[in-house]
């Protein structure tokens, strides 16, 4: 499979790249810095900004799916993960690629009850509220398409090994803010590129 991998530098990001490209798919990274990322059979490297709409079209162009591991900055102010998506579902659209996984967070729109008292009021209100927002923007402008997607919400992503033994579930019995391990997640995006258990839907993965 063809797929353009979107945020390919960042913890979840790399082992995406890492597992797309061992198990034989022909893998794009969009990236800004080529540098950042080590060549490897399988990998073909895109120089561009997500913000530019031209770059993504001609990234997208020919892709078979769409991997998204975008993610904003804790104090940031400056939406990311919202003007991609809005870039990258427009040029789905025009070149007619349906499949498209992306990276959220448990808490966002109607889960935002289920995080905990202290990381619903600290964290997101404080912390992460300008991130948060950008996800649930993202998540509004893949809701209004008629593409493939699925919305991987994730807990606290950690660095730990694979385990495999995960909950995944979209009826809101997933609470707090528990944690799951970047290799899982990464796993299970890959899995959703040929699955349609979750198709048009926003499952929470946890441990």
């Amino acid at each position: 499979m063809k797929i353009i991998l979107f945020g390919p530098t960042g913890g979840t990001g790399q082992l995406l790249l890492d597992k797309a490209t061992q198990l034989g798919h022909s893998v794009s990274a969009f990236t800004r810095t080529a540098s950042a990322i080590q060549k490897r059979p399988n990998l073909n490297i895109l120089i561009g900004s997500v913000f530019d709409a031209a770059a993504v079209g001609q990234a997208v162009h020919g892709q078979d799916a769409v991997l998204s591991a975008l993610g904003g900055r804790p104090w940031g102010r400056a939406p990311i993960c919202a003007p991609a998506i809005r870039n990258i579902t427009a040029a789905m659209t025009k070149h007619g690629v349906r499949r498209i996984v992306v990276i959220s967070t448990l808490g966002a729109a109607e889960t935002r009850a289920d995080v905990g008292w202290f990381t619903r009021n600290v964290i997101f209100r404080f912390v992460l509220r300008n991130e948060v927002a950008d996800k649930e923007a993202m998540e509004g402008y893949l809701h209004a398409t008629d593409l493939d997607w699925i919305v991987v919400r994730v807990t606290k992503l950690t660095n730990n090994p694979v385990a495999g033994a995960f909950r995944v579930a979209d009826d809101r019995t997933i609470r707090g803010m528990g944690k799951i391990a970047r290799i899982d997640v990464a796993d299970f995006m890959l899995a959703q590129l040929q699955n349609d258990a979750w198709l048009r839907r926003k499952p929470v993965i946890a441990y």
